[in-house]
This record gives C-alpha cells, structure tokens and sequence, in this order.
C-alpha cells in the first residue's frame, strides 16, 4: 500500500475523549483503498493558544502511537501573534510535523497569513490552503485559486498545496499554472478525472499530489479519481505517492 493520502481531517481535540472507533475506522478504511500513510489535518478557527497546542498535541500523539501510518500536519492561527506562530511551527516541527494546515479564518491575501507563510518558508515544509470557487455559501474568508496565486507570489520561498482540485477546478488550475512554488492536491466535489488530466497537461503530473478530504469524502472514490484518470503509470504513481515523499520530505 504506497498511496499516501495528504488530506484526512482526524477530528481528536480533546486528549480526555480518543474518538478511538473514528481514528480505528479511518484506518481500517484507508487500508481497504490501498492507502499506507495519510496526512492527518486539525483545525483551530477561533482557537486560543492554549487549546491550539492541545489540538496539536493531539495529532501529535496520534504519529507516536503509528509513526508508519500517520504524519502530521499543525494548525497555525493568522489571528495568534507572529511570536506565537514561530514558537508553535518550531515546537510541532520539533515534534515530527510536516506540514501547516490553513482553512478559512482568514483569506490568503490578508497580511496577517504572512508569519505563517515565513514560518513555512523557514521550517521548509509546505502549507495546504483551503481553496474553492464558489457562486453561492462561500464563508466570508473563504480563499479561492486567485487568493492562493496572490500569497504565492508575495512568497516565492515557500511551498503550497491548493486544496480542492474539483473545487478550483480548471480556473484554479490556471491560476497557478506559472507558479512553481504551488503544488495542487486532488479531492474535493464530484469524483472527476477529467479534472486531474487536465491538471497534469497544464502542470505536469510532478505538480499534483492525491487527497481524499476524509470523512468529507470516502476514500475509495477519491482514490479512483487518480487511478480511473487516464495517465501513464509514471504520471499515476507520482500523484498516489511520489509526489506527497517530495513535497513532505518524508
């Protein structure tokens, strides 16, 4: 099972309540897709800073308990300090993190996304952004592919990985077509692969990394989104897990 799935939200906050049948569950699910490693993302909107280390201690101690089936990803908040920031992505990095997660605090283009971006750029790991176009419900710092262009200019150090392939769909897709420092990753909406082989014409497969947005969306069909996409077995391999090695450094 080499696939590597960069996109799976474990939802375990609270040290005093395991969720132990989810996190089993998410397990047993991702094995049957082939899936052998997933990103496991947390979330922290509103946060403080005490129960924003609590959330990441969480998803901390889930990569103790199989450091060979989870990795993990920390939550930054842009409305926490740019002290606060720095101490936290250095105390999670220190703790085996990979990754920073951001959702839809704050849009990309607000300054205050910026300590975390220089965090990023410091700590060389990537920053998977939450991206959607939208014509109606679109939260009101909700980010779209323009959004993540633009701090991706302002930051040509750091590494991003749009989320929502589906999502940003072709748009998005063009909206970071010339932007190296910009990797896209695949779930999101109706399971298109039409979507993925336009990504891989337009940004080369080394550019697009497999996710699924679990429990969001299943694995299987998310996964079949990649394999049923008709690409060469190079391309196909790169998407499920060359790529997600590469951009994580795992």
């Amino acid at each position: 099972m080499n696939t590597i799935d960069i996109h799976v939200h474990h939802r375990w906050t609270d040290p005093a309540n395991r969720l132990d049948y989810q996190l089993a569950r998410t397990k047993e699910l991702a094995h049957q897709s082939g899936i052998g490693r997933i990103l496991a993302l947390t979330g922290g909107s509103g946060a403080s800073p005490e129960d924003l280390r609590t959330r990441n201690d969480c998803t901390m101690a889930l990569m103790a308990e199989d450091p060979h089936f989870w990795l993990g990803a920390m939550y930054l908040s842009p409305n926490h300090s740019p002290e606060f920031i720095r101490e936290e992505a250095r105390r999670c990095v220190d703790g085996g993190m990979v990754a920073i997660k951001q959702g839809i605090e704050l849009n990309a283009r607000d300054p205050r996304i910026d300590p975390i971006a220089e965090a990023a750029a410091e700590l060389d790991i990537p920053i998977l952004f939450h991206a959607w176009y939208k014509m109606v419900q679109k939260y009101p710092e909700e980010s779209d592919g323009a959004d993540i262009a633009y701090l991706a200019q302002r930051h040509p150090d750091t590494r991003f990985i749009m989320a929502h392939l589906t999502g940003i769909g072709r748009r998005g897709v063009q909206d970071v077509e010339d932007l190296p420092n910009v990797w896209v990753d695949t779930c999101g909406g109706w399971y298109d692969t039409e979507i993925v082989e336009y990504a891989v014409r337009h940004l080369g497969a080394d550019r697009i990394i497999y996710g699924s947005d679990y429990p969001g969306r299943d694995f299987a069909p998310q996964v079949g989104r990649a394999e049923g996409a008709r690409l060469s077995a190079e391309d196909r391999e790169k998407i499920l897990w060359r790529n997600a090695e590469t951009v994580l450094g795992i």
